[in-house]
């Protein structure tokens, strides 16, 4: 599937830049994490918005190394990024709206309290807050 618009655009690009090494699973995650934030009121009510929204997802950020990458058009993951969002299937989070990726040992972000955690998934821990 080739994206027909740039809402699907940016979201399948969001999910490559965060997630492009991990299987689908973890790729449909991250995109249930910005669908979930669209249907929040905590947050702005569409994917583009939601996406751009400053220091919301690292690979947006202008000093993140993977802001300025951009995925080749036959790039298997980047094809695998586009199906989970045609396809997206159920919610694997359980309502996730944050996640995170840090290593153990590293500096959790303070909202990563272990009783919000709903899923581990390859190396992300997703929260409902």
């Amino acid at each position: 599937m080739l994206v027909h618009d740039y809402p699907q655009f940016l979201l399948a690009l969001c999910i490559w830049r965060e997630a492009r090494g991990e299987d689908l699973l973890a790729k449909e995650a991250v995109g249930w994490v910005i669908r979930n934030r669209v249907q929040d009121k905590r947050w702005p009510n569409d994917v583009v918005s939601v996406i751009t929204q400053p220091y919301q997802f690292s690979s947006f950020n202008k000093n993140d190394p993977n802001a300025i990458k951009f995925p080749k058009m036959d790039d298997k993951s980047w094809l695998e990024c586009c199906d989970a969002i045609e396809h997206p299937g159920f919610d694997p989070t359980k309502c996730a709206n944050h996640y995170h990726s840090i290593a153990p040992g590293e500096v959790l972000p303070s909202w990563a309290m272990e009783s919000k955690l709903t899923i581990a998934i390859g190396p992300f821990k997703f929260y409902k807050l």
